[in-house]
Protein backbone atom coordinates (compact mmCIF):
# COMPACT_ATOMS: atom_id res chain seq x y z
CA UNK A 1 0.00 0.00 0.00
CA UNK A 2 1.37 3.60 -1.03
CA UNK A 3 2.56 5.23 2.28
CA UNK A 4 0.65 8.45 1.48
CA UNK A 5 -2.37 6.08 1.83
CA UNK A 6 -1.25 4.95 5.01
CA UNK A 7 -1.12 8.55 6.89
CA UNK A 8 -4.48 8.82 6.36
CA UNK A 9 -5.62 5.26 7.86
CA UNK A 10 -3.20 5.72 10.95
CA UNK A 11 -5.02 8.70 12.27
CA UNK A 12 -7.33 6.22 13.61
CA UNK A 13 -4.91 5.16 16.09
CA UNK A 14 -6.14 8.51 17.72
CA UNK A 15 -9.43 7.52 18.06
CA UNK A 16 -10.68 6.38 21.11
CA UNK A 17 -11.45 2.44 22.56
CA UNK A 18 -12.35 1.72 25.81
CA UNK A 19 -10.01 -1.43 25.97
CA UNK A 20 -7.10 0.50 27.57
CA UNK A 21 -7.58 3.04 30.02
CA UNK A 22 -4.05 4.28 29.51
CA UNK A 23 -2.06 2.70 26.74
CA UNK A 24 1.02 0.35 28.48
CA UNK A 25 4.42 0.87 26.78
CA UNK A 26 4.85 -2.27 24.99
CA UNK A 27 1.49 -0.78 22.66
CA UNK A 28 3.28 2.95 22.39
CA UNK A 29 6.11 1.33 20.98
CA UNK A 30 4.07 -0.82 18.68
CA UNK A 31 2.57 2.20 17.39
CA UNK A 32 5.78 4.11 17.01
CA UNK A 33 6.90 1.38 14.91
CA UNK A 34 4.01 1.47 12.56
CA UNK A 35 3.96 5.24 11.97
CA UNK A 36 7.59 4.49 11.19
CA UNK A 37 6.69 1.73 8.90
CA UNK A 38 8.66 -0.87 10.53
CA UNK A 39 6.91 -3.54 9.66
CA UNK A 40 8.29 -6.89 10.88
CA UNK A 41 9.58 -4.90 14.01
CA UNK A 42 6.08 -3.38 14.65
CA UNK A 43 4.32 -7.13 13.76
CA UNK A 44 6.53 -9.07 16.19
CA UNK A 45 5.42 -6.12 18.97
CA UNK A 46 1.63 -6.45 18.00
CA UNK A 47 1.81 -10.27 18.70
CA UNK A 48 3.27 -10.12 22.16
CA UNK A 49 0.17 -7.24 22.38
CA UNK A 50 -2.30 -9.73 20.98
CA UNK A 51 -0.65 -12.65 23.82
CA UNK A 52 -1.02 -10.21 26.98
CA UNK A 53 -4.77 -8.70 25.55
CA UNK A 54 -6.54 -10.84 23.74
CA UNK A 55 -9.61 -9.92 22.03
CA UNK A 56 -8.34 -6.21 22.41
CA UNK A 57 -9.68 -4.18 19.13
CA UNK A 58 -7.37 -1.56 18.87
CA UNK A 59 -4.62 -4.02 19.01
CA UNK A 60 -6.25 -6.21 16.18
CA UNK A 61 -6.54 -2.93 14.26
CA UNK A 62 -3.29 -1.80 14.56
CA UNK A 63 -2.31 -5.32 13.60
CA UNK A 64 -4.37 -4.74 10.07
CA UNK A 65 -2.49 -1.53 9.62
CA UNK A 66 0.80 -2.99 9.97
CA UNK A 67 0.26 -5.86 7.53
CA UNK A 68 -1.25 -3.49 4.97
CA UNK A 69 1.70 -1.49 5.81
CA UNK A 70 4.25 -4.86 5.14
CA UNK A 71 1.76 -5.31 1.73
CA UNK A 72 -0.12 -8.23 2.65
CA UNK A 73 -3.68 -6.64 2.04
CA UNK A 74 -5.37 -9.87 1.88
CA UNK A 75 -3.86 -10.48 6.44
CA UNK A 76 -4.67 -7.07 7.11
CA UNK A 77 -8.67 -7.44 5.46
CA UNK A 78 -8.54 -11.03 7.93
CA UNK A 79 -7.27 -8.89 11.00
CA UNK A 80 -10.14 -6.14 10.01
CA UNK A 81 -12.74 -8.64 10.16
CA UNK A 82 -11.52 -10.49 12.98
CA UNK A 83 -11.73 -7.55 15.13
CA UNK A 84 -15.71 -7.02 13.67
CA UNK A 85 -16.92 -9.87 14.15
CA UNK A 86 -16.24 -9.49 18.09
CA UNK A 87 -17.22 -5.81 17.72
CA UNK A 88 -19.31 -4.86 14.70
CA UNK A 89 -19.49 -0.87 15.84
CA UNK A 90 -15.80 -0.58 16.12
CA UNK A 91 -15.56 2.61 13.69
CA UNK A 92 -11.26 2.29 12.96
CA UNK A 93 -11.48 -1.02 12.10
CA UNK A 94 -14.93 -0.53 9.89
CA UNK A 95 -13.02 2.25 8.12
CA UNK A 96 -10.09 1.06 7.46
CA UNK A 97 -11.71 -2.06 6.34
CA UNK A 98 -13.87 -0.12 3.81
CA UNK A 99 -10.63 1.85 2.53
CA UNK A 100 -8.90 -1.54 1.88
CA UNK A 101 -11.59 -2.28 -0.10
CA UNK A 102 -12.12 0.75 -2.33
CA UNK A 103 -8.27 0.24 -3.16
CA UNK A 104 -8.30 -3.38 -3.55
CA UNK A 105 -11.56 -3.68 -5.32
CA UNK A 106 -13.32 -5.83 -3.08
CA UNK A 107 -17.29 -6.15 -3.54
CA UNK A 108 -18.02 -5.21 0.21
CA UNK A 109 -16.85 -2.12 0.13
CA UNK A 110 -19.97 0.06 -0.45
CA UNK A 111 -21.73 -2.02 2.54
CA UNK A 112 -19.22 -1.30 4.45
CA UNK A 113 -18.49 2.26 3.81
CA UNK A 114 -22.27 2.89 4.32
CA UNK A 115 -22.11 0.87 7.55
CA UNK A 116 -19.25 3.25 8.87
CA UNK A 117 -21.11 6.18 7.67
CA UNK A 118 -24.10 5.34 9.84
CA UNK A 119 -21.29 5.63 12.92
CA UNK A 120 -19.35 8.49 11.68
CA UNK A 121 -21.60 10.51 9.28
CA UNK A 122 -18.85 13.26 9.05
CA UNK A 123 -15.86 11.85 8.44
CA UNK A 124 -13.96 13.06 5.57
CA UNK A 125 -12.53 10.48 3.94
CA UNK A 126 -15.29 8.18 4.16
CA UNK A 127 -17.62 10.76 2.89
CA UNK A 128 -15.38 11.11 -0.29
CA UNK A 129 -15.68 7.74 -1.04
CA UNK A 130 -19.32 7.95 -0.09
CA UNK A 131 -19.78 10.24 -2.85
CA UNK A 132 -18.61 7.47 -5.04
CA UNK A 133 -21.36 5.29 -4.26
CA UNK A 134 -23.89 8.45 -4.36
CA UNK A 135 -22.22 9.29 -8.17
CA UNK A 136 -22.43 5.61 -8.99
CA UNK A 137 -26.46 5.98 -8.45
CA UNK A 138 -26.78 9.21 -10.45
CA UNK A 139 -27.37 10.95 -6.87
CA UNK A 140 -25.86 14.12 -7.86
CA UNK A 141 -26.62 16.08 -4.76
CA UNK A 142 -26.15 13.69 -2.67
CA UNK A 143 -22.81 13.41 -3.67
CA UNK A 144 -22.14 17.08 -3.52
CA UNK A 145 -22.86 16.98 0.03
CA UNK A 146 -20.37 14.58 0.52
CA UNK A 147 -17.52 15.95 -1.26
CA UNK A 148 -18.77 19.14 1.45
CA UNK A 149 -17.73 17.22 4.03
CA UNK A 150 -14.82 15.45 2.50
CA UNK A 151 -13.00 18.62 1.70
CA UNK A 152 -9.53 18.02 1.11
CA UNK A 153 -9.80 14.45 2.62
CA UNK A 154 -10.27 13.56 -1.40
CA UNK A 155 -5.98 14.28 -1.61
CA UNK A 156 -5.77 10.82 0.61
CA UNK A 157 -7.47 8.62 -2.26
CA UNK A 158 -5.13 6.71 -4.47
CA UNK A 159 -4.91 8.64 -7.68
CA UNK A 160 -6.56 6.12 -9.86
CA UNK A 161 -9.67 6.39 -7.12
CA UNK A 162 -9.55 10.13 -7.11
CA UNK A 163 -9.73 10.09 -11.48
CA UNK A 164 -12.60 7.69 -11.35
CA UNK A 165 -14.15 10.14 -8.81
CA UNK A 166 -13.66 12.90 -11.54
CA UNK A 167 -14.83 10.94 -14.04
CA UNK A 168 -17.90 10.22 -12.28
CA UNK A 169 -18.45 13.77 -11.43
CA UNK A 170 -18.54 14.93 -14.89
CA UNK A 171 -20.64 11.67 -16.03
CA UNK A 172 -23.16 13.77 -13.50
CA UNK A 173 -22.98 16.72 -14.89
CA UNK A 174 -21.08 18.28 -11.87
CA UNK A 175 -18.02 19.54 -13.88
CA UNK A 176 -16.95 22.41 -12.05
CA UNK A 177 -16.43 19.31 -9.19
CA UNK A 178 -14.72 17.46 -11.68
CA UNK A 179 -12.09 20.04 -12.77
CA UNK A 180 -11.43 20.71 -8.71
CA UNK A 181 -10.74 16.88 -8.14
CA UNK A 182 -8.55 16.55 -11.96
CA UNK A 183 -6.48 19.48 -10.33
CA UNK A 184 -5.94 17.92 -6.77
CA UNK A 185 -4.59 14.63 -8.54
CA UNK A 186 -2.13 17.54 -10.82
CA UNK A 187 -0.72 19.16 -7.61
CA UNK A 188 -0.29 15.73 -5.98
CA UNK A 189 2.53 15.40 -8.94
CA UNK A 190 0.26 13.16 -11.43
CA UNK A 191 0.61 14.48 -14.64
CA UNK A 192 -0.50 12.57 -17.84
CA UNK A 193 -1.76 13.65 -21.29
CA UNK A 194 -5.14 12.48 -20.58
CA UNK A 195 -5.51 14.02 -17.20
CA UNK A 196 -4.64 17.36 -18.58
CA UNK A 197 -7.49 16.94 -21.47
CA UNK A 198 -9.90 15.50 -19.14
CA UNK A 199 -9.09 19.16 -16.98
CA UNK A 200 -9.32 21.76 -19.47
CA UNK A 201 -12.82 19.44 -21.03
CA UNK A 202 -14.24 19.87 -17.31
CA UNK A 203 -13.59 23.44 -17.45
CA UNK A 204 -15.28 23.35 -20.71
CA UNK A 205 -18.09 22.00 -20.57
CA UNK A 206 -18.01 23.89 -16.38
CA UNK A 207 -17.85 27.01 -19.12
CA UNK A 208 -14.63 28.01 -17.54
CA UNK A 209 -13.30 28.94 -20.83
CA UNK A 210 -10.52 30.94 -19.58
CA UNK A 211 -9.62 28.32 -17.59
CA UNK A 212 -9.64 25.90 -20.26
CA UNK A 213 -7.83 27.89 -22.91
CA UNK A 214 -5.04 28.10 -20.11
CA UNK A 215 -4.96 24.22 -19.33
CA UNK A 216 -5.04 23.42 -22.98
CA UNK A 217 -2.32 26.17 -24.20
CA UNK A 218 0.06 24.84 -21.16
CA UNK A 219 -0.46 21.53 -22.68
CA UNK A 220 -0.06 21.97 -26.14
CA UNK A 221 3.53 23.96 -25.40
CA UNK A 222 4.80 20.44 -24.18
CA UNK A 223 3.24 18.28 -26.66
CA UNK A 224 1.06 18.63 -29.95
CA UNK A 225 -2.45 16.64 -29.51
CA UNK A 226 -4.99 17.17 -32.70
CA UNK A 227 -7.78 16.39 -29.44
CA UNK A 228 -6.64 19.28 -27.87
CA UNK A 229 -6.56 21.71 -30.45
CA UNK A 230 -10.16 20.86 -31.46
CA UNK A 231 -10.85 21.24 -27.51
CA UNK A 232 -8.73 24.21 -27.56
CA UNK A 233 -10.60 25.61 -30.69
CA UNK A 234 -14.09 25.56 -28.83
CA UNK A 235 -13.00 27.01 -25.79
CA UNK A 236 -11.78 30.14 -28.13
CA UNK A 237 -14.85 30.38 -30.07
CA UNK A 238 -17.09 30.24 -26.91
CA UNK A 239 -14.63 33.07 -25.31
CA UNK A 240 -15.51 35.34 -28.58
CA UNK A 241 -11.74 34.74 -29.81
CA UNK A 242 -13.17 33.12 -33.29
CA UNK A 243 -9.34 33.68 -35.48
CA UNK A 244 -7.64 32.01 -32.61
CA UNK A 245 -10.04 29.25 -32.81
CA UNK A 246 -9.43 28.97 -36.69
CA UNK A 247 -5.93 29.16 -36.21
CA UNK A 248 -5.67 26.17 -33.82
CA UNK A 249 -8.15 24.22 -36.24
CA UNK A 250 -5.53 25.13 -38.81
CA UNK A 251 -3.11 23.55 -36.99
CA UNK A 252 -4.93 19.95 -36.05
CA UNK A 253 -5.77 19.64 -40.04
CA UNK A 254 -1.61 20.58 -40.58
CA UNK A 255 -0.89 17.86 -37.64
CA UNK A 256 -3.46 15.47 -38.65
CA UNK A 257 -5.34 16.10 -42.39
CA UNK A 258 -7.03 12.64 -42.71
CA UNK A 259 -8.91 13.48 -39.08
CA UNK A 260 -12.23 15.10 -40.51
CA UNK A 261 -13.49 16.24 -36.78
CA UNK A 262 -10.99 19.37 -37.33
CA UNK A 263 -13.05 20.29 -40.87
CA UNK A 264 -16.36 19.47 -39.13
CA UNK A 265 -15.20 21.68 -36.45
CA UNK A 266 -14.14 24.56 -38.49
CA UNK A 267 -17.33 24.12 -40.86
CA UNK A 268 -19.34 25.08 -37.95
CA UNK A 269 -17.48 27.79 -36.71
CA UNK A 270 -18.36 28.91 -40.57
CA UNK A 271 -22.45 28.33 -40.06
CA UNK A 272 -22.47 29.89 -37.03
CA UNK A 273 -21.36 32.90 -38.67
CA UNK A 274 -23.60 32.53 -41.62
CA UNK A 275 -19.91 31.96 -43.77
CA UNK A 276 -21.28 29.39 -46.00
CA UNK A 277 -18.88 29.46 -48.94
CA UNK A 278 -15.98 29.66 -46.68
CA UNK A 279 -17.21 26.06 -44.93
CA UNK A 280 -17.88 24.80 -48.35
CA UNK A 281 -14.31 25.53 -49.31
CA UNK A 282 -13.29 23.70 -46.02
CA UNK A 283 -15.07 20.26 -45.85
CA UNK A 284 -14.21 20.30 -50.17
CA UNK A 285 -10.41 20.67 -48.65
CA UNK A 286 -11.80 17.70 -45.98
CA UNK A 287 -13.27 15.45 -48.20
CA UNK A 288 -9.45 15.25 -50.65
CA UNK A 289 -8.33 13.86 -48.07
CA UNK A 290 -10.89 11.64 -46.33
CA UNK A 291 -12.98 10.93 -49.51
CA UNK A 292 -15.65 8.73 -47.98
CA UNK A 293 -15.72 10.19 -44.87
CA UNK A 294 -19.87 9.84 -44.42
CA UNK A 295 -19.97 12.80 -41.68
CA UNK A 296 -17.97 15.30 -44.02
CA UNK A 297 -20.07 14.55 -47.31
CA UNK A 298 -23.55 14.98 -45.00
CA UNK A 299 -21.62 18.71 -43.93
CA UNK A 300 -20.92 19.29 -47.22
CA UNK A 301 -24.71 18.95 -48.41
CA UNK A 302 -25.92 21.20 -44.96
CA UNK A 303 -23.85 24.04 -46.24
CA UNK A 304 -25.28 23.71 -49.93
CA UNK A 305 -28.67 23.19 -48.25
CA UNK A 306 -28.03 26.94 -45.89
CA UNK A 307 -26.88 28.30 -49.38
CA UNK A 308 -30.05 27.91 -51.06
CA UNK A 309 -27.88 24.90 -53.52
CA UNK A 310 -30.77 21.92 -53.00
CA UNK A 311 -30.28 20.23 -55.83
CA UNK A 312 -25.85 19.98 -54.67
CA UNK A 313 -27.05 19.37 -51.67
CA UNK A 314 -29.76 16.48 -52.14
CA UNK A 315 -26.62 14.60 -54.02
CA UNK A 316 -24.48 15.41 -51.00
CA UNK A 317 -27.20 13.50 -48.96
CA UNK A 318 -27.01 10.47 -51.36
CA UNK A 319 -23.66 10.10 -50.93
CA UNK A 320 -23.48 10.38 -47.37
CA UNK A 321 -26.28 7.95 -47.48
CA UNK A 322 -24.22 5.18 -49.57
CA UNK A 323 -21.50 5.54 -47.30
CA UNK A 324 -23.34 4.80 -44.06
CA UNK A 325 -26.22 3.32 -45.42
CA UNK A 326 -29.18 2.67 -42.86
CA UNK A 327 -28.37 5.70 -41.17
CA UNK A 328 -31.09 8.18 -40.05
CA UNK A 329 -29.93 11.84 -40.59
CA UNK A 330 -29.08 11.83 -44.61
CA UNK A 331 -31.81 10.25 -45.30
CA UNK A 332 -34.22 12.45 -43.41
CA UNK A 333 -32.11 15.71 -44.64
CA UNK A 334 -32.77 14.58 -48.31
CA UNK A 335 -36.08 14.06 -47.52
CA UNK A 336 -36.68 17.75 -46.00
CA UNK A 337 -34.00 18.93 -49.05
CA UNK A 338 -36.50 17.97 -50.97
CA UNK A 339 -39.40 19.68 -49.19
CA UNK A 340 -37.95 22.81 -48.64
CA UNK A 341 -37.43 23.31 -52.60
CA UNK A 342 -40.15 21.62 -54.22
CA UNK A 343 -43.25 21.26 -51.10
CA UNK A 344 -42.99 17.52 -51.61
CA UNK A 345 -45.68 15.71 -49.57
CA UNK A 346 -45.30 12.64 -50.29
CA UNK A 347 -41.59 12.32 -48.36
CA UNK A 348 -44.03 13.13 -45.47
CA UNK A 349 -44.88 9.34 -45.43
CA UNK A 350 -41.10 8.44 -45.98
CA UNK A 351 -40.26 10.95 -42.63
CA UNK A 352 -42.67 8.90 -40.63
CA UNK A 353 -41.75 5.76 -41.79
CA UNK A 354 -38.31 6.54 -41.29
CA UNK A 355 -39.42 7.77 -37.35
CA UNK A 356 -41.46 4.41 -36.69
CA UNK A 357 -38.20 2.86 -37.32
CA UNK A 358 -35.86 4.91 -35.19
CA UNK A 359 -38.46 6.20 -32.48
CA UNK A 360 -35.21 7.15 -30.64
CA UNK A 361 -33.96 10.48 -32.95
CA UNK A 362 -34.68 13.79 -31.84
CA UNK A 363 -33.35 15.04 -35.22
CA UNK A 364 -35.84 12.61 -36.79
CA UNK A 365 -39.31 14.29 -34.57
CA UNK A 366 -37.59 17.85 -35.84
CA UNK A 367 -37.58 17.28 -38.74
CA UNK A 368 -40.40 15.86 -39.45
CA UNK A 369 -42.54 18.82 -37.33
CA UNK A 370 -40.09 20.80 -39.64
CA UNK A 371 -41.47 19.60 -42.47
CA UNK A 372 -45.40 19.30 -41.51
CA UNK A 373 -45.12 23.52 -40.77
CA UNK A 374 -43.45 24.12 -44.05
CA UNK A 375 -46.24 22.26 -45.87
CA UNK A 376 -49.14 24.31 -44.22
CA UNK A 377 -49.64 22.73 -40.83
CA UNK A 378 -52.04 25.53 -39.39
CA UNK A 379 -53.69 25.97 -35.97
CA UNK A 380 -56.97 23.34 -35.19
CA UNK A 381 -55.42 20.98 -38.03
CA UNK A 382 -54.30 17.39 -37.42
CA UNK A 383 -51.31 18.39 -39.07
CA UNK A 384 -50.42 20.96 -36.51
CA UNK A 385 -51.30 18.91 -33.63
CA UNK A 386 -48.87 15.98 -35.03
CA UNK A 387 -45.77 18.84 -35.47
CA UNK A 388 -46.73 19.94 -32.08
CA UNK A 389 -46.29 16.25 -31.00
CA UNK A 390 -43.07 15.36 -32.39
CA UNK A 391 -41.98 19.04 -31.28
CA UNK A 392 -42.44 18.01 -27.68
CA UNK A 393 -41.02 14.37 -28.51
CA UNK A 394 -37.81 15.78 -29.96
CA UNK A 395 -37.21 18.01 -26.49
CA UNK A 396 -37.80 15.16 -24.61
CA UNK A 397 -35.36 12.68 -26.49
CA UNK A 398 -32.66 15.70 -26.33
CA UNK A 399 -33.56 18.54 -24.15
CA UNK A 400 -30.25 20.33 -25.49
CA UNK A 401 -31.46 20.81 -29.25
CA UNK A 402 -32.54 24.48 -29.16
CA UNK A 403 -34.73 23.85 -32.66
CA UNK A 404 -37.50 22.59 -31.64
CA UNK A 405 -38.12 25.19 -28.39
CA UNK A 406 -38.03 27.72 -31.14
CA UNK A 407 -40.79 26.25 -33.61
CA UNK A 408 -42.45 25.73 -30.14
CA UNK A 409 -42.33 29.67 -29.39
CA UNK A 410 -43.85 30.01 -32.97
CA UNK A 411 -46.57 28.19 -32.38
CA UNK A 412 -47.56 29.66 -29.50
CA UNK A 413 -47.17 33.28 -31.00
CA UNK A 414 -49.99 32.04 -33.72
CA UNK A 415 -52.19 31.27 -30.61
CA UNK A 416 -51.64 34.69 -29.08
CA UNK A 417 -49.84 33.28 -26.21
CA UNK A 418 -47.04 35.15 -25.94
CA UNK A 419 -46.41 34.72 -22.07
CA UNK A 420 -45.96 30.59 -23.11
CA UNK A 421 -43.63 31.54 -26.26
CA UNK A 422 -40.83 33.51 -24.58
CA UNK A 423 -39.45 31.11 -22.03
CA UNK A 424 -39.28 28.52 -24.79
CA UNK A 425 -37.08 31.08 -27.01
CA UNK A 426 -35.15 32.17 -24.04
CA UNK A 427 -34.57 28.30 -23.96
CA UNK A 428 -33.33 28.15 -27.58
CA UNK A 429 -31.28 31.36 -27.26
CA UNK A 430 -29.30 29.51 -24.22
CA UNK A 431 -28.44 26.23 -25.98
CA UNK A 432 -28.17 27.96 -29.69
CA UNK A 433 -26.46 32.09 -28.77
CA UNK A 434 -25.66 32.28 -31.81
CA UNK A 435 -29.07 31.81 -33.95
CA UNK A 436 -30.78 35.14 -34.24
CA UNK A 437 -34.30 33.88 -34.78
CA UNK A 438 -34.16 33.48 -31.11
CA UNK A 439 -33.62 36.90 -30.18
CA UNK A 440 -35.71 38.62 -33.20
CA UNK A 441 -38.94 36.37 -31.74
CA UNK A 442 -37.65 37.75 -28.20
CA UNK A 443 -37.67 41.38 -28.92
CA UNK A 444 -40.96 41.27 -30.83
CA UNK A 445 -42.48 39.54 -28.12
CA UNK A 446 -41.09 41.89 -25.29
CA UNK A 447 -42.59 45.12 -27.35
CA UNK A 448 -46.03 43.45 -27.44
CA UNK A 449 -45.79 43.14 -23.94
CA UNK A 450 -44.67 46.47 -23.59
CA UNK A 451 -41.22 45.50 -22.05
CA UNK A 452 -38.95 47.80 -24.06
CA UNK A 453 -35.88 47.37 -21.87
CA UNK A 454 -35.98 43.82 -22.51
CA UNK A 455 -36.91 43.98 -25.96
CA UNK A 456 -33.96 46.88 -26.55
CA UNK A 457 -31.74 43.74 -25.00
CA UNK A 458 -32.70 41.79 -27.46
CA UNK A 459 -31.73 43.96 -30.66
CA UNK A 460 -28.69 44.43 -29.64
CA UNK A 461 -28.13 40.49 -28.96
CA UNK A 462 -29.24 41.14 -33.20
CA UNK A 463 -26.73 43.59 -33.61
CA UNK A 464 -23.92 41.82 -31.71
CA UNK A 465 -24.64 38.92 -34.02
CA UNK A 466 -24.51 40.48 -36.81
CA UNK A 467 -21.28 42.65 -36.17
CA UNK A 468 -19.62 39.51 -35.23
CA UNK A 469 -20.93 37.94 -38.98
CA UNK A 470 -19.54 40.86 -40.32
CA UNK A 471 -16.53 40.74 -38.40
CA UNK A 472 -15.81 36.97 -39.46
CA UNK A 473 -15.59 37.60 -42.71
CA UNK A 474 -13.27 40.60 -42.79
CA UNK A 475 -10.75 38.30 -41.00
CA UNK A 476 -11.70 34.94 -43.17
CA UNK A 477 -9.84 32.02 -42.71
CA UNK A 478 -6.17 33.56 -42.06
CA UNK A 479 -3.16 31.59 -40.58
CA UNK A 480 -1.86 32.40 -37.37
CA UNK A 481 -0.33 35.70 -37.31
CA UNK A 482 -2.46 36.32 -40.30
CA UNK A 483 -0.23 34.42 -42.11
CA UNK A 484 -2.80 33.07 -45.37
Amino acid sequence: MRPRALVFSLVVLLAPADSLAQDPPEYSLAVQLVQQQQWPQALDHIRNLRQQYPGNPKVGNLEGLALLGGGESGKAAAAFQQVLAARPDFFPALKNLAILEWQTKRPLAAEHTEQALKLEPRDAILNAYGALLELKKNEAAAASSRLDLAGNAISAMPPEIEMHLAYLLGRNSLYQRAAHVYQDIAARGVHSPTLTYNLGLAHYLAADYEDAIHTLEEAESRSRSVDNLNLLAQAYEKNHQTQLAIDRLREAIALAPSDENSYLDLATICIDHNAYPLGIEIVQSGLKNKPASEKLLFELGVLHALSGEFDQARDEFRRAGKMAPGADLPIAALELADIQQNGRKDTLQELRRNLKQKGDSAILCYLLGSSLVHNGAHPGTAEYAEARAVFQRALRLDPKLPYPYIELGKMYEQEGKIIEAIPLFERAALLGPRDPSSYYHLARDYQKLKQPQKASQMLNKLKELEQRGREFERVGLTGPEGQS
